[in-house]
């Protein structure tokens, strides 16, 4: 479903993405790690196209994007970082907006605000939210469309354990569908309840890779994540804590 082979992506004058290669399967659920600035959300940033690689090929579905960038985005939903909303429209117009600019039929709207929960916030503008509640509406404009490929960058960053549930039982879903999913995450929980293969990103290559169960997850958080020398650390941190108020959800 994705293909990045001998991908060179570089930042004033230093190379973040060092000849990456990374195949995902359609169905699968990647889970993509690394420390800060190793080129994860580079990675994600040349696969939408917002960053245009010195050298390689990436492909979705089979499409070259840069060659072929509009089939190859209609394959494809990006939930950013960071995501900005027109601050004067409500969360149902924003949703409209999305839908009409990706063909998607206008019910669809109405199932993503019942799906995050956003009933209540449907008709608040946008400069009236939370941080948490913009990501909300963020993984709503991301999931809008019903697409091969979901690229999600940091997707629990500032949700509140409930939220996050419900970001894990809309992925669950996405997963049953069939569809393909890439993400980004610092977060233990993201792992367990949302990867079925976790790959670690290094200086910019592939460094290691693991199909998913939670204590292979685990070791892998603690050489990549924290430090060997501190995994036994019993200080929870909040993914501990996330994970344990979920009550081991899959």
């Amino acid at each position: 479903m994705l293909k990045l082979s001998a991908v060179v992506k570089s930042f004033g004058g230093r190379r973040v993405l060092d000849r990456f290669d990374l195949d995902v399967a359609a169905g699968e659920s990647v889970g993509l790690l690394g420390a800060n600035g190793c080129g994860k959300t580079t990675a994600l940033r040349c696969i939408v196209g917002l960053a245009r690689p010195e050298s390689g090929r990436i492909e979705v579905g089979g499409l070259d994007i840069a060659r072929d960038p509009i089939a190859a985005r209609r394959r494809l939903s990006y939930l950013p970082q960071h995501s900005t909303f027109p601050a004067t429209l409500t969360v149902r117009e924003t949703l409209a907006v999305v839908a009409r600019l990706r063909g998607v039929r206008g019910e669809s709207v109405d199932r993503e605000i019942a799906w995050c929960r956003l009933e209540g916030l449907a008709d608040r503008n946008v400069a009236r939210l939370s941080g948490g509640e913009r990501q909300r509406l963020a993984i709503a404009v991301a999931f809008l469309p019903a697409v091969d490929l979901y690229l999600l960058d940091e997707p629990s960053a500032s949700l509140d354990p409930a939220a996050s549930r419900l970001l894990f039982q809309r992925v669950a879903r996405v997963k049953a569908e069939g569809r393909t999913l890439l993400f980004t995450t610092h977060l233990r929980a993201d792992i367990e309840h949302l990867a079925t293969r976790t790959v670690f990103l290094r200086d910019g290559r592939l460094d290691s890779t693991i199909e998913h169960d939670q204590p292979a997850g685990a070791r892998l958080f603690a050489r990549h994540v924290w430090d060997e020398d501190n995994q036994d650390d019993p200080t929870p941190t909040h993914a501990d804590c996330t994970a344990a108020s979920f009550g081991g959800m899959k």
